[in-house]
C-alpha cells in the first residue's frame, strides 16, 4: 500500500528570513508585497500573529496595531528556490520527494509544503512514528516550524496535516484503510478547493468532508463543478493523483546515517568504502553497470553537498568506485558535520557477467585503460580527457570528433576509409582546418604541378588521384535544391542542373602529391572547373 507524507511548514517564508537574519528571531515579523497598489502583508510569524496581525492586512493597518513590527519585501523566487532545496534535502528520508508549490489554495499564506513518498522506507527508521518524529525534530533544529501527516493518499495526508489539533506531538498517522473515518470530520477546505468553492459549499450546509461522501458525484459536479468530485475521489483513493518527484527516483542507491554528525575526513572515507560494495552488489544483482555516480552528503543545517563521477564504460567494480570518489572528498565543507550519506548510480547501462582469468593479471587491458581514463577525467574535468570518435560524415574534418571519455557511447559508423579506400590512401595527420594555397594545375581534372603554401613553393613530381568526396545533402542544403527542382514549372526547368552550381563548388577532388624533396601532401580542389570560375586549392593533410 502506498504511503505518502504531507509535510507542512506554515511559517516557511518568515522562518527562511529569520535563518538569514538571526536578530529577527525574537521580533514580530511580516513580509510585504504589493497588491493593487497597496502594501499588503504576505506572511507573518507567530509573534506578529499573537499580537493580532494577520496576513492580508495592509501595512498601514498592521503598523497602527503593532508599531514595532519588523517588515521586509517578499521574495517569491528565493522562497521557491529554498523550498526546492529543502525538498531535495528530504531525500535523506526517501528517494521520492517533491515540493507542493500550489497546494495551499490560500492567497496570503507564506507557507510551504513538501510531499515525501515513504512507501517501503519507514522500516529503515524504526517505523512511521519514529520517521515523522525525526523529520519534524530535524526541521525544528534548523529553524523551520513543521507538521507532518502520513496517509494512503496525498490528498488524505494534506487534509489531515492542516486540520488536526496538535497537542503533544506535531504529526498524525492515518492507518491503512482508515482514511474515510479520518477525513469525515475535517472541513471541506481540506480538499484543496478554491476559497470561492469552499464558500459555496458552506452556504448550502456542506461544511465537512463527511457531508460530501454520500452524495452522488454527478450531482456534486453539476452544482459545484468537477473540481469538488475529483478532489474527494483523490483524497479517498478512488482516483489516482500523480505527483512528479523533484528528481527521478534511482533504484540503484545505498545510504548510511550516523547517530551524531561526523566531521573527520577519515570517517567519511570509511563510509564511502562501505557504501561502494553495497552499490556494486545491487548493480550486479540487476545486471547493470554504473556510468554516472552521485555521492550526496546531508548536513545538519539543511544543505546538501554532492560529488559526481563518471565512467567511460559501465562498471560495478567497488574498488574502482572508491578510487573515483575518494580524491574528490577534499571539496566538501564539513564544518557542521555530516549526518547522512547516499551513493547513487544515477545513470546505468546493461553489463553482462564477465569471465575473469585465473592468474593474477585478471583484468583485460581495455578495462585498465578505461579505469585510468575515468580517474584522469574526474580529476582534470570531463571536458579535458577526450577520445576520438567516428562520425557519420564523408567530409574528412567532420568524420572524427573529440568527445569526453565519460560520454555515453554511441554506435560507431563505418569509417569513410573503410569503404572503398585502401590503407595508406589518407594521411594520419590532418590539419585543424584546410589551408588555402596558390596552385597551378592543368584543367579540368589534373593534379597541381606546383603550389605555394606558407610562403614556400612546392614543385610536384608525383601525384595520385583524384578521390572525389561530395557533401552530405543533409548538411549542405542539397535537399532544399532538390525540392526546388521538384517544384519547377516545366520539364525543361527540371532537366537543367539546378543543383550543379551549389553541388559542384562543394565537391572535393583529393590528390596525394609528392614534391621533389620527397615531401608528401594531401591536397584537394574545391569545386569543378567551369569557364570563368576557377576552383580553389587547399592543403588538408601531411603524410609521414
Amino acid at each position: 500500500m502506498k504511503r505518502v507524507i504531507s509535510l507542512w511548514l506554515p511559517n516557511f517564508a518568515t522562518d527562511r528570513l529569520c535563518r538569514l537574519r538571526q536578530d529577527w528571531l525574537d521580533s514580530p515579523l511580516g513580509l510585504v508585497r504589493e497588491n493593487r497598489g497597496q502594501q499588503v502583508l504576505y506572511a507573518v510569524n507567530d509573534l506578529a500573529r499573537n499580537s493580532g496581525i494577520r496576513a492580508g492586512m495592509t501595512l498601514a493597518d498592521a503598523k497602527a496595531i503593532l508599531p514595532e513590527l519588523q517588515t521586509s519585501e517578499a521574495d517569491l523566487a528565493a522562497e521557491t528556490l529554498s523550498l526546492h532545496r529543502l525538498a531535495d534535502w528530504c531525500n535523506r528520508f526517501s528517494p521520492w520527494t517533491a515540493p507542493d508549490e500550489d497546494g495551499s489554495g490560500i492567497e496570503f499564506a507564506g507557507g510551504g509544503s513538501i510531499w515525501i513518498d515513504i512507501t517501503g522506507c519507514a522500516h529503515l527508521f524504526g517505523g512511521e512514528d519514529a520517521l515523522l518524529r525525526e523529520i519534524t525534530t530535524r526541521l525544528s533544529a534548523i529553524g523551520y516550524t513543521s507538521y507532518a501527516a502520513v496517509a494512503d493518499t496525498p490528498g488524505g495526508a494534506w487534509a489531515s496535516v492542516r486540520h488536526t489539533s496538535y497537542k503533544r506531538r506535531r504529526w498524525v498517522i492515518i492507518r491503512t484503510n482508515r482514511l474515510q473515518d479520518a477525513l469525515a470530520p475535517l472541513p471541506v477546505a481540506g480538499l484543496r478547493l478554491s476559497p470561492s468553492t469552499v464558500a459555496g459549499l458552506r452556504a448550502v450546509g456542506l461544511r465537512r468532508i463527511g457531508d460530501l461522501m454520500p452524495l452522488p458525484r454527478a450531482a456534486v459536479a453539476d452544482r459545484f463543478g468537477s473540481e469538488v468530485a475529483d478532489r474527494i475521489d483523490q483524497a479517498l483513493g478512488f482516483r489516482p493523483e500523480p505527483v512528479s518527484p523533484l528528481s527521478p527516483a534511482d533504484p540503484w542507491h545505498v545510504r548510511t546515517t550516523f547517530p551524531e554528525p561526523i566531521g573527520r575526513m577519515e570517517d567519511l572515507e570509511e563510509a564511502v568504502r562501505k557504501l561502494a560494495p553495497e552499490l556494486a552488489s545491487i548493480l550486479e544483482t540487476d545486471g547493470r553497470g554504473a556510468r554516472q555516480l552521485a555521492l550526496s552528503f546531508y548536513r545538519p543545517d539543511g544543505n546538501i553537498d554532492r560529488l559526481r563521477a563518471g565512467t567511460s564504460r559501465p562498471s560495478r567494480d567497488a574498488a574502482h568506485f572508491v578510487r573515483l570518489l575518494l580524491p574528490r572528498l577534499d571539496r566538501l565543507e564539513i564544518a557542521f558535520g555530516i549526518d547522512a550519506i547516499t551513493l547513487t548510480a544515477s545513470t546505468t547501462e546493461k553489463l553482462l557477467p564477465m569471465q575473469t582469468a585465473l592468474d593474477r593479471a585478471g583484468k583485460e587491458d581495455s578495462t585498465g585503460i578505461a579505469e585510468l581514463a575515468d580517474r584522469l577525467s574526474n580529476r582534470l574535468g570531463p571536458g579535458n580527457v577526450v577520445q576520438m570518435t567516428l562520425q557519420e560524415s564523408h567530409i574528412p574534418e567532420r568524420a572524427v570528433t573529440a568527445t569526453p571519455v565519460t560520454a555515453r557511447a554511441r554506435p560507431v559508423p563505418a569509417a569513410p576509409w573503410q569503404s572503398g579506400c585502401l590503407p595508406g590512401r589518407r594521411p594520419l595527420r590532418l590539419l585543424p582546418r584546410p589551408e588555402e594555397v596558390e596552385a597551378i594545375a592543368p584543367v579540368p581534372d589534373e593534379p597541381p604541378v606546383m603550389f605555394r603554401w606558407r610562403k614556400q613553393v612546392f614543385r610536384i613530381e608525383h601525384a595520385d588521384g583524384p578521390e572525389r568526396i561530395a557533401p552530405e545533402w543533409w548538411n549542405d542544403g542539397l535537399g532544399v535544391l532538390e525540392a526546388e527542382r521538384s517544384n519547377a514549372d516545366t520539364e525543361s526547368d527540371k532537366d537543367i542542373p539546378a543543383t550543379a552550381g551549389t553541388v559542384q563548388k562543394n565537391i572535393r577532388d583529393y590528390y596525394r602529391v609528392e614534391d621533389r624533396r620527397g615531401r608528401r601532401f594531401w591536397v584537394y580542389r574545391a569545386g569543378i572547373y567551369s569557364p570563368g570560375d576557377q576552383p580553389q586549392w587547399y592543403v588538408h593533410g601531411i603524410f609521414g
